[in-house]
């Protein structure tokens, strides 16, 4: 018997590269700026992965939940960017680059959702 390790969704892959590039871009901020915004921002990357796990592995009847939750450190991260942005430090290009991967996340959650909606529980 072999053990084949388990295949992760492609919403952990997209989340799990969205921390690197993420962590990259928050070591950039002026350094009077860091712990305010940038732990902030690597704090709510990380914990969305962390609840992109924590999603995988939960019982059915706790992923709705989970993933509504996910879904708010989504506005949340889109609006700290915004910030970020409005004081010049990324660029225009940047921004669009994070907004579109957070839209694509928030895309696959959606999905995951109405994958959940769509099938009957199990008693």
């Amino acid at each position: 018997m072999t053990n084949k390790p388990l295949e992760r969704p492609p919403i952990h892959t997209a989340v799990t590269e969205l921390v690197g590039w993420t962590l990259d871009r928050s070591a950039n901020i002026p350094k009077s700026h860091r712990f305010s915004f940038g732990q902030r921002l690597d704090n709510i990357t990380l914990d969305a992965l962390m609840l992109v796990t924590q999603t995988i592995y939960a019982a059915r009847s706790k992923k709705a939940g989970l993933l509504g939750d996910l879904n708010l450190l989504l506005e949340q991260l889109r609006v700290l960017w915004r910030l970020i942005h409005a004081r010049h430090w990324i660029s225009q290009q940047q921004l669009l680059f994070v907004n579109q991967r957070i839209d694509e996340i928030g895309r696959m959650t959606g999905g995951w959702l109405r994958q959940l909606d769509a099938r009957p529980s199990k008693p």
